[in-house]
């Protein structure tokens, strides 16, 4: 399916982070995936749990804007710029991150299962996005309006919302590259145990 520039943008974002993801996930054990620096954060596959809650939690809402927007026919190739939240949200959150703002409570990771698994379910819920993506080809990303659940006061549309799961996602990729960082003198000195 050939896609309006703006979302193909997203698809390639959206591709490579997958392909990062894996990557940074790539050799590591059970334990490596569930390792902290530090109590309070988190671990690679914290972060995993915690990028696949957040497209869960914003999946329905993109799924209303999307049956909106075709019951009121905003239909549109564009070219489509994106609004002051999604250049804020650019501003703010591209890594490194200018402000840490605190994951809501329902968005903080809970491992349900092995560590092993935050990478496949983040994969999967992936796709779920990718569903959406192109769903939205054709319709008008501008006019195509979203309320996310979890920050309800904010109004945005379309292009905005998935321009920010992208960055969102870069800025959480950033902190378990950083976690891996970390991992990488640990895992040297178990190689030499071993």
């Amino acid at each position: 399916m050939a896609l309006v520039a703006e979302l193909e943008k997203i698809r390639q974002e959206v591709e490579a982070i997958n392909t990062q993801v894996a990557a940074l996930c790539e050799g590591l054990s059970e334990e490596d995936l569930a390792w902290r620096v530090e109590p309070r954060q988190w671990s690679i596959a914290e972060v995993l749990a915690h990028l696949q809650l957040t497209n869960h939690a914003l999946l329905p809402s993109v799924d209303q804007a999307i049956e909106h927007a075709r019951r009121r026919n905003l239909y549109s190739n564009g070219p489509f710029r994106l609004n002051m939240i999604g250049r804020l949200s650019l501003w703010l959150i591209e890594p490194p991150p200018r402000i840490k703002f605190p994951a809501p409570k329902s968005l903080r990771p809970l491992l349900k299962g092995p560590a092993r698994d935050a990478l496949p379910q983040f994969l999967e819920s992936q796709q779920l996005v990718m569903q959406r993506v192109e769903a939205s080809s054709g319709l008008d990303l501008a006019r195509a309006r979203v309320v996310p659940p979890v920050y309800s006061f904010v109004r945005t549309n379309l292009l905005a919302l998935f321009t920010l799961f992208t960055c969102h996602e870069r800025c959480h990729l950033w902190q378990a590259a950083n976690v891996r960082q970390h991992l990488s003198p640990r895992l040297e000195t178990l190689e030499v145990i071993s």
